[in-house]
């Protein structure tokens, strides 16, 4: 992340927003009004965020289980599983340092709606399926981190975000890497697309609760 030059705070600075949603591939930006809204409920937020974090990590673990004859595909996701965990932590060490409770299982509507697009038993296009919502979710999950920097205030969730972020841009760019091995690029592009296109349909419902995909 950037620093300013009469920055005195030891803090990143953050990259614009708009510079960021340019190299996703999302089709809607999130409202800023959903990042004042996360920064006034931090609570909720890192307890959302921890679940998030934990439920990547157990997603891309799942993917290894799937594809076990896969071999690259299992190197990179396990270590992608293991990022995921440290970020679990780091989330985790925050709510415990504060006293702030740490969510349990719940509901996620945005995750549970792009899951449902996918069909098994379609190899290769389950597979890639599989993938490409690994790379949306990783998508979004950097878009809103990018989008809550530009508001809050907290020293701890800045440097956080400001690590976080970028990880989670890397992370898409792998799972649509993987997705697109031995498939046409411009049908792997079009199938995208359709999952992108979709996407934005829910994120227009979504900015209302201070949760990652809320």
């Amino acid at each position: 992340m950037r620093r300013s030059a009469g920055n005195d705070s030891g803090l990143p600075e953050p990259i614009p927003f708009a510079e960021v949603y340019a190299t996703l591939p999302l089709l809607h930006p999130t409202p800023r009004s959903w990042a004042e809204l996360a920064a006034a409920n931090l609570p909720e937020f890192l307890a959302d965020h921890a679940v998030c974090e934990q439920q990547v990590a157990m997603y891309a673990l799942s993917l290894a289980g799937y594809y076990p004859d896969d071999a690259e595909l299992v190197e990179r996701v396990a270590a992608l599983a293991a990022e995921e965990v440290q970020h679990f932590r780091r989330v985790v060490a925050i709510l415990n340092q504060r006293g702030w409770p740490l969510g349990g299982r719940r509901k996620n509507p945005w995750a549970q709606s792009l899951r449902e697009r996918i069909v098994p038993g379609r190899d290769p296009w389950t597979k890639v399926d599989r993938l490409l919502f690994g790379a949306l979710v990783e998508a979004r999950s950097c878009e809103r981190f990018t989008r809550l920097l530009e508001v809050v205030e907290d020293r701890d969730v800045v440097l956080l975000l400001s690590d976080l972020g970028p990880a989670e841009r890397r992370h898409w760019e792998l799972f649509y890497r993987l997705a697109g091995r031995g498939i046409d690029a411009e049908a792997l592009a079009a199938r995208f697309l359709g999952w992108r296109e979709f996407e934005a349909g829910l994120a227009r419902g979504l900015g209302v609760s201070p949760a990652v995909h809320g």
